[in-house]
């Protein structure tokens, strides 16, 4: 076969692997046929079988589970309730019972006969669940032999084996009260904790930005272990509980004395002994209608938003007990102090909650509703914060950069404008996002910087007007007069402007981005919602282009600048007139789902510009979890009408890339770049942590395959031959920051194995 047959073939298969397949089910005891007569056509569906959710790696309650049934169709007008109103009367007509059944979800599960199930107990032989979201309807149904106890844990788990219904991991403990038995007389102490998923929750800490922050060299050192069995917490039944701890021996002994000591967690951890430190922290979680404790020993950090349980048990002025606390409010109070001050205050709920105010600073009221379903009593607690002075405010804060081109920028930036409501910004961090607040606010903005490498000014200074509703949507209107350094191709080489990236360039990790330098104006318009799916910017560009040159060798481990860093290579200087319009498709989470990109830019010289072009660019990208392990793809074509200035070209080659080629290997008017990536979770292949011994930093084996081409539009012909590669990497991490290393090799006599390593996501 010649090179050239086996090159279209590879790119054959790539097309062939961006589709998954799906695969029909069988019949059980427990199982609903997806039957009903006038369904529309289902746009995905799946069989997973026992043996795939083994292979999934999925862990208990999924070992009870033989089969599971998915599809999901499109939200077609009054498709829901004709699925209720079919699947409920069959389901009711064969003895199935209703848990919910409300606008949004229809649940049903079956109880097994004794036939079926043990002699011990009920066992759910099935489970059958309509949900609808704004753009699904989603049909599931589950069948095994599983504890009435688990049916909750089960839904809210799915994305393990690849099923993302959010509805069904936020469904309500009350849902399943049919299957708990009455708690004993004797009630434990209250768990204190926030109030679901509200827009208003509490947040531990004083930033305002609500994602995470994106860079992270300090590895979680906890390890975690699992136990099943049967134990009690004030008389209550324990079934599950989950260890964690920075040290394998408190863990193995704390395991130990669980399956040999006591029955009573509380008594049982008192009997042991652990070092005294201030670093060394004690923390039981009980959650006594799920059967669930947690048992958290050492120096290891609060996860967010974690309940606590209070050193004490509230009642009502009745004398009932609490058993759980719930609080809404606003971002600037914090779920320490409130937890503070209810344990130094009195044990009738209404007198303590009353007490808020006056012991909290900046709380200017507290508010309570008591919710009784069954015998579980919670306190529903609404706060509300002291209202602001003035709406004006003016935040600043220092900024560092640092690159191979302007070497240590150093600089600080503002933002002042009219609050909707919030507290000032307290978050003072060494960062480089553009702004400090929303971009639903109208407001001034601006950075400042001074390169001391090359020994230049950088500033971005402008303004923003904003529209909108609250919660919902946002328009608004740049204009910004700037001086700073730019990326080629940002789209292909993310995260420029990143701490982490210049964390690590700092570090001495190689730096893939070429600089070019942009000094001019630009005006945006933008729509975006809050909650992000369609958002578009249409920009107007006034600005002359220029090279940089590099400026320094200097990294942390090439001190004395001993060793040469790559240069950075010239671009076409000229003045850019240009009008770009950006359209974004986005359901990322946790860095899984879509997020599609199509734009065009057009610059002319009939306004001035030096650069007379049309470029069109649609990038597709896509990731999806199967268990344990995912698998993410991208497409990316790009086209252009005429001769494109050199930081405008399509690029391919490198990391993320083209992998098996190296850095800006192949540059051009127009091309195509198509990449596959297989992650395989190791510890589902077998029983270890990882080499490096973080436990809560899952390790994943990279199987990956590339093929892209680029041309010019000056070319006399275009021959289809894709430049491709296959390799293998080995990935810590799958969120925010990951280490991979990759091992490729090139479909071409000329090309070696390359070697490369990664510290983000490239699509």
């Amino acid at each position: 076969m010649s090179i050239k047959t086996m090159k279209t073939h590879i790119f054959i298969v790539l097309l062939l692997l961006t589709a998954s397949g799906l695969v029909h089910a069988k019949a059980t005891d427990g199982m609903i046929a997806f039957d009903y007569p006038d369904a529309p056509r289902a746009k995905f569906q799946f069989h997973f079988t026992r043996e795939f959710i083994a292979l999934a790696g999925a862990t208990a309650p999924f070992n009870r589970v033989s089969d599971v049934y998915f599809q999901t169709y499109d939200a077609e007008v009054g498709l829901f309730d004709q699925f209720v109103q079919y699947y409920g009367q069959t389901l009711k007509a064969a003895s199935w019972h209703s848990l919910q059944e409300d606008n949004d979800i229809c649940l049903y599960v079956l109880e097994a006969t004794n036939a079926q199930g043990s002699q011990s107990g009920k066992l759910i032989s099935g489970i059958f669940v309509v949900v609808k979201s704004a753009n699904n309807v989603y049909l599931l149904n589950i069948v095994g032999n599983i504890p009435p106890q688990q049916t909750r844990q089960l839904l809210a788990n799915l994305d393990q084996i690849g099923i993302e219904v959010p509805a069904l991991a936020s469904l309500d403990a009350q849902t399943f009260q049919r299957f708990e038995e009455p708690p004993e007389p004797v009630p434990p102490p209250t768990l204190l904790r926030t109030a679901g998923k509200q827009p208003d929750f509490f947040r531990v800490g004083f930033s305002v930005k609500e994602e995470s922050p994106k860079f992270g060299l300090i590895f979680s050192r906890s390890h975690n272990e699992t136990l099943h069995g049967q134990w009690s917490y004030y008389g209550h039944p324990i079934e599950q509980i989950h260890i964690r701890s920075d040290s394998k021996g408190t863990i193995a002994q704390i395991s130990e004395a669980l399956q040999k000591g006591p029955a009573d967690i509380e008594a049982l951890l008192n009997s042991l002994s652990f070092p005294n430190s201030p670093e060394h922290k004690e923390k039981l979680i009980v959650h006594t209608w799920e059967r669930l404790a947690t048992i958290s020993v050492g120096n290891i950090p609060d996860r967010k938003n974690e309940p606590f349980m209070l050193a004490k048990q509230f009642r009502t002025s009745e004398g009932e007990p609490i058993h759980e606390i719930r609080i809404r409010g606003y971002q600037d109070t914090h779920l320490k102090d409130v937890r503070k001050a209810l344990e130094k205050g009195p044990e009738e709920i209404e007198k303590a909650i009353r007490a808020l105010p006056s012991a909290i600073s900046g709380l200017e009221t507290a508010r309570l509703r008591i919710e009784e379903k069954g015998a579980q009593r919670t306190v529903i607690v609404t706060i509300a914060e002291t209202p602001l002075p003035s709406r004006f405010y003016f935040d600043s804060a220092p900024w560092a950069g640092f690159n191979r081109v302007t070497g240590w920028e150093l600089g600080a930036r503002f933002d002042s404008g009219f609050r909707k409501g919030e507290r000032p910004n307290t978050s003072y961090n060494i960062s480089v996002p553009s702004v400090f607040r929303g971009d639903d606010l109208s407001k001034f903005f601006g950075r400042v910087g001074y390169g001391f490498g090359n020994k230049e000014f950088y500033y971005r200074v402008g303004g923003r007007a904003a529209w909108g509703e609250p919660n919902s949507w946002h328009l608004g209107l740049t204009t910004q007069l700037h001086r700073a350094t730019s990326v080629i191709a940002p789209d292909l080489f993310p995260f420029y402007d990143d701490t982490d990236m210049i964390i690590l360039r700092v570090l001495g990790v190689p730096d893939h981005q070429n600089y070019y330098l942009r000094e001019g104006i630009e005006v945006a318009l933008q729509w975006q919602p809050i909650r992000q799916r369609h958002s578009f910017k249409l920009a107007l560009l006034a600005e002359s282009h220029d090279s940089l040159r590099k400026s320094t060798d200097w990294h942390f481990f090439n001190w004395r600048s001993k060793r040469d860093v790559r240069e950075n290579p010239v671009i076409t200087p000229g003045r850019m007139r240009s009008t770009m319009f950006r359209y974004d498709y986005s359901t990322r989470h946790n860095f899984l789902g879509w997020h599609n990109t199509f734009f065009v830019e057009h610059g002319s010289s009939a306004i001035g510009s030096d650069y007379d072009f049309t470029r069109y660019q649609l990038h597709l990208r896509y990731a999806h979890p199967f268990g344990g392990h995912r698998v993410r793809t991208r497409a990316v074509g790009s086209f252009a009408t005429t001769p494109l200035p050199i930081q405008r070209q399509f690029i391919i080659g490198g990391p993320g890339l083209l992998n098996g080629y190296p850095l800006y290997a192949f540059a051009g008017d127009q091309g195509f770049l198509f990449n596959i990536e297989f992650f395989f979770h190791l510890p589902a292949l077998m029983a270890w942590n990882n080499v490096f011994d973080f436990s809560d930093v899952p390790l994943f084996l990279v199987f990956f395959l590339d093929a892209g081409q680029v041309w010019n539009v000056s070319d006399e012909s275009y021959i289809f031959e894709p430049k491709s590669n296959a390799g293998i990497g080995l990935q810590l991490g799958k969120t925010d920051f990951i280490f991979r290393f990759n091992v490729s090799q090139a479909f071409e006599a000329d090309q070696g194995v390359r070697f490369n390593t990664a510290w983000f996501y490239s699509f």
